[in-house]
């Protein structure tokens, strides 16, 4: 293990996350906050610099491999959620330790749980660092390093792209990894002026430039936080048509947004993923709308709410607009099955994927072919190319040990939480390693996760990073094997 490597690299997230602090630090003096919201952001900027210094004392040259770039990944997002959580409880908003440290990692890594059932209380920094947390995580703070550090030559920094991004498959838009990131970056950052304009022209007098933006961060990391306790209900239809367009277009794929820009369209709509991702979407909003229209006044009303809640969950976002525990069942299963899909690979969206549901899917069907006629010759395909044996068996590899994972905490959890019913325990579980937000029973419409226990919300914290991270660097951080000297 090259531990000069790791630590230059954490040192250099730490500097930048002192460096994006700033920014809620300009917030509070804007709003007059006083001295201790100042020093609430002051002393984790000087710890995560003068901390972030020291690590990069001593530069190496040594060259980065996949084992570094999964330990460095996953270091990061708890580091970055330790000190991202000191704003949190100097301020006196959240002064629990275990509440602080829950909060800001369901920021960064765009889950969106809370532990708060009156946001409104918060000082207007503090809600704009969970916000911004939320847009931080979308694309990845790493991937916001490597956009303008030297990239090695023999290009094994795309070792960290590829551990801290989303999907079955990650490379480089362009040869150059850093001119890639910076091009996902610049992508981001103009779909997420985009919606602020939206939201600013809207006809709610209730948005300002403050709450258009916390709501665009938290749409474009799809996220979930909003500056109202009851999230985007009581917005206008306007808004909330606005917003759900938008959580759909963020947990698309970002490579056919270049192809776009570059002129490729009919290319990006050939893309296999984004067919899938139709079917998904326009699939769910016709059969929740179909099975609760007779409950509103309106089609219109029935197919907003339709639409909308099913933008929030297959992008895990974990916005609402609605109490779906009162739909009937079908609709509860059609979003919960959402919340296992989730967005796609690229995307800032989380859960399984929707390729790697696709690739499943084509694998079952061609190995049932292949058992009625042994002899012919099947090959699974993939946006049109044959998929390798070992992206089949990774994504098959991925998807068991999801589901282990999804059982194997959630049973923790409910032994923790003994007076807390499987329903709320299982749904918090998915929601927490999908990065969805909210869930049925007790963390479900306006829920929170105050009910459980610090113990559970360690847990929470831990299955957020590792849902975010794609399960395999927070498992490789913590195998023996790891560290073991080669």
């Amino acid at each position: 293990m090259k531990f000069k490597v790791i630590l230059n690299y954490i040192g250099r997230i730490l500097l930048l996350e002192a460096a994006v602090m700033i920014l809620p630090l300009i917030v509070s003096l804007l709003y007059q906050e006083g001295f201790r919201l100042y020093i609430s952001f002051l002393i984790p900027i000087a710890v995560a610099s003068g901390t972030g210094l020291l690590l990069n004392i001593k530069k190496t040259k040594s060259k980065l491999r996949a084992k570094e770039g999964f330990v460095i990944v996953a270091l990061s997002w708890i580091l970055m959620s330790l000190v991202g959580s000191i704003p949190l409880m100097v301020s006196g908003d959240i002064p629990n330790f275990f509440d602080a440290f829950f909060e800001i990692t369901s920021g960064f890594t765009t889950t969106g749980a809370c532990v708060l059932n009156n946001v409104e209380l918060l000082h207007k920094s503090i809600m704009f660092w969970r916000c911004f947390s939320h847009w931080l995580g979308g694309m990845g703070i790493l991937v916001l390093i490597l956009a303008f550090i030297p990239e090695d030559s023999d290009g094994t920094t795309v070792h960290i792209l590829r551990a801290e991004s989303p999907g079955p498959q990650v490379g480089k838009l362009v040869s150059k990894m850093r001119v890639s990131s910076r091009i996902l970056y610049l992508i981001y950052i103009g779909i997420t002026l985009i919606e602020l304009i939206f939201l600013l022209v809207g006809p709610d007098k209730n948005i300002g430039l403050f709450e258009a933006t916390v709501i665009s961060f938290s749409t474009a990391g799809t996220g979930g936080f909003a500056p109202l306790s009851t999230s985007i209900i009581t917005y206008s239809a306007y808004t909330q048509y606005v917003i759900a367009c938008f959580m759909l277009v963020f947990a698309g794929n970002f490579t056919l947004y270049y192809l776009v820009l570059i002129g490729k369209v009919k290319e990006a709509l050939k893309s296999e993923e984004l067919h899938w991702y139709f079917f998904f979407v326009i699939g769910s909003v016709i059969i929740i709308c179909s099975n609760i229209f007779r409950l509103y006044n309106t089609f219109e009303e029935a197919f907003r709410l339709s639409f909308f809640e099913v933008a929030t969950t297959i992008s895990t976002t974990g916005f609402t607009v609605v109490d779906y525990s009162v739909w009937p069942s079908v609709a509860k299963w059609v979003i919960v099955m959402l919340m296992i899909v989730g967005g796609c690979a690229g995307s800032t969206g989380g859960a399984i994927k929707v390729s790697r549901f696709a690739i499943l899917f084509k694998t079952a069907f061609y190995k049932i072919k292949k058992m009625i006629n042994p002899r012919h010759v099947h090959v699974v395909k993939f946006e049109g190319a044959p998929l390798s044996s070992e992206v089949i068996d990774s994504t098959q590899n991925f998807f068991i040990v999801y589901i282990l994972l999804v059982g194997t905490i959630t049973l923790a959890i409910s032994l923790l939480n003994p007076t807390i019913d499987i329903l709320s325990n299982l749904t918090a579980t998915l929601s927490c390693i999908g990065n969805v937000g909210p869930a049925m029973g007790i963390v479900g419409y306006l829920g929170d996760f105050s009910s459980y226990s610090n113990a559970s919300k360690i847990i929470f914290s831990l299955t957020m990073v590792l849902g975010r991270l794609e399960v395999y660097p927070l498992l490789i951080l913590f195998a023996k094997s790891t560290w073991r000297k080669l």
